[in-house]
């Protein structure tokens, strides 16, 4: 479950640009488990349609996928398919909702949604948008970086932080944009 949160979290970032018809990247990820401090590198494509179509593919593992296609969420995760109706998992649709504010550029509603403060500062070119949680929760994460090119709103970077202590971060690149 921490995987398809951090998924759509990550998505959620790289997609800022609502206004855009199409968005494609190419991402790298490397996951730190705290109690191990054991290193899981993994990479991919992420497409993006308007309004609710998003697609992950993976490259490394191979195989594994995340799509948001309306309220049904489809992924592959390590060889386990499923497919969620996000109107009968209230967690699947918070998350979605995460991911179109998002997409939107409303990453204030997302701090709004998911109780935590949000930051934003300006550094040369780039734009460093940050969430925190205002308390401890069992799931999710207690910081969220951003950071976004102030010239098109896309992401190139973000590091997630769970709070059990686990970090996801996120580099994305060939970012392409098709109206």
């Amino acid at each position: 479950m921490k995987r398809i949160i951090t998924l759509i979290v990550v998505v959620c970032a790289i997609l800022t640009a609502g206004a855009q018809s199409q968005i494609n990247a190419s991402f790298t990820q490397q996951k730190t488990i705290k109690a191990s401090g054991k290193s899981i590198q993994s990479k991919g494509t992420v497409n993006y349609q308007s309004p609710e179509t998003l697609k992950m593919n993976y490259t490394t593992p191979a195989g594994d996928f995340f799509i948001i296609e309306g309220s049904t969420i489809k992924m592959n995760m390590n060889g386990k398919k499923s497919t969620i109706d996000v109107t009968k998992n209230a967690t699947m649709k918070a998350q979605k909702n995460t991911l179109l504010n998002c997409i939107k550029g409303n990453y204030k509603q997302v701090a709004t949604d998911n109780n935590a403060e949000c930051s934003v500062k300006d550094s040369g070119s780039n734009r460093i948008v940050t969430i925190t949680a205002k308390k401890a929760a069992t799931r999710g994460y207690s910081k969220i970086t951003v950071t976004y090119r102030k010239s098109d709103n896309m992401v190139v970077d973000m590091v997630m932080e769970e709070f059990n202590g686990n970090k996801t971060h996120y580099t994305f690149s060939n970012i392409s944009v098709k109206k």
